[in-house]
């Protein structure tokens, strides 16, 4: 039989095990508590939702983030079925995998489609069993779901796509060069078919074939050796948050159209030639009136080469007809400055030099100053009369005169 003392000393041994478990005990549950309490400010200021629910789908949990999104305080949204708060189809959609998820214990990666502050927005949401139910596999204490904001990842990615088929179907060439060393360029079909690359070549191979050009239209020589002229286009795609983006260029084949234009120029000169030469014809009319008399009606502006080509016209009319009286017609004369007052001048001189007289006819206001200013002096050689009709009458009493 154990003595006083030993039982004594079992009783300390005892005290100083039941002390420490205490102590082990507090201490497990400070930790417990400090856990709890950082797990509760994780779950309310994490940047994604996170709820929970019971099995039959009233919400047991929300952050603040889910509750925010959903218009409601976290205390609102607690023991509110997804159909208290939702579009019943977006909540019956829900449901349904939530549901799967009840049902089979597997968790579950899906996108909703939900519609808040009247905008579309998309969330990646995984649903997961909480515990263990007493069947296997089946979860005992409901359903956990985190859901992250995708919307503008989601936008993002519909933009690539609508970029990659819109420069992969372009009928320009592109070219990006990435500002990091280490990744990849890019190069779309048009411009493996405008430098007459194979199907098989590397962007870098394109990249080389455009390295010491510059932004502009040039001419270039394929691989096949036929010239070309491109339209090179540089521009800077800005990285995200202000980072490195890349450089792109964009080659136009515009060898047609500048095919069209030199075409077209070269009409369009054959058409001025030909306009030129009809209007020096038609501004050269020497009309015989008479015996010994001519008119020459002078319409529109009179340059150098249609002076030089009415006076020879002119003159050679004078030689034929030995004409004596010449009819200046200067109604539809067309003065900007002196220069041609000065061409007229000439014309009446040579006229003169020629052997025939020379009458003036139609001249208008602006004519008349200009060939005051340029010194023109009625004389024996030369008449003025008002009006073409004045003109012919004289001219033909003149010249029956004459034959008398």
């Amino acid at each position: 039989m154990p003595t006083v003392q030993e039982l004594e000393a079992e009783i300390a041994a005892l005290q100083a095990t039941n002390a420490a478990l205490q102590q082990a005990h507090e201490q497990q549950r400070r930790q417990l508590t400090q856990t709890a309490s950082l797990l509760r400010a994780l779950a309310e200021y994490a940047p994604m939702v996170l709820y929970a629910k019971d099995l039959e789908g009233r919400f047991t949990l929300s952050n603040r983030l889910h509750a925010t999104l959903l218009g409601r305080t976290p205390d609102q949204v607690v023991g509110k079925l997804e159909s208290d708060l939702l579009d019943a189809d977006v909540a019956a959609e829900i449901q349904h995998v939530m549901s799967e998820v009840i049902r089979t214990g597997t968790p579950s990666v899906s996108e909703f489609e939900i519609p808040i502050d009247d905008r579309e927005r998309v969330f990646l949401e995984h649903i997961f069993p909480l515990g263990r139910g007493e069947d296997p596999g089946r979860p005992g204490n409901g359903i956990g779901g985190v859901a992250i904001d995708v919307t503008e990842r989601k936008r993002a990615e519909e933009a690539v796509r609508v970029f990659e088929a819109l420069v992969h179907h372009s009928p320009d060439g592109v070219l990006v060069r990435p500002n990091t060393p280490t990744a990849p360029m890019f190069c779309n079909p048009a411009l493996r078919r405008i430098l007459a690359l194979p199907p098989e070549a590397t962007a870098e191979d394109a990249a080389s074939m455009l390295l010491d050009f510059t932004a502009g239209t040039t001419e270039f020589m394929r691989l096949d050796g036929v010239r070309v002229d491109l339209e090179l286009t540089m521009f800077s795609i800005p990285g995200a948050a202000g980072g490195r983006g890349a450089a792109a260029t964009q080659v136009r084949d515009v060898t047609r159209l500048h095919t069209a234009i030199r075409e077209r120029e070269r009409q369009d000169e054959i058409i001025r030639r030909q306009q030129a030469e009809l209007i020096a014809e038609m501004s050269a009319q020497v009309l015989p009136l008479a015996h010994g008399v001519l008119m020459l009606p002078v319409v529109g502006s009179l340059d150098e080469a249609r002076s030089l080509h009415v006076r020879e016209a002119l003159l050679d009319a004078i030689v034929h007809h030995q004409a004596r009286i010449i009819i200046l017609d200067l109604t539809s004369l067309r003065i900007v400055d002196t220069t041609p007052a000065g061409r007229i001048i000439q014309l009446i001189e040579a006229i003169r030099l020629i052997g025939a007289r020379t009458v003036l006819t139609g001249i208008q206001p602006a004519t008349a100053s200009a060939l005051i200013e340029y010194g023109l002096q009625p004389g024996d050689s030369l008449m003025v009369l008002g009006t073409l009709q004045d003109a012919v009458q004289l001219t033909l009493a003149m010249a029956r005169k004459r034959r008398r």
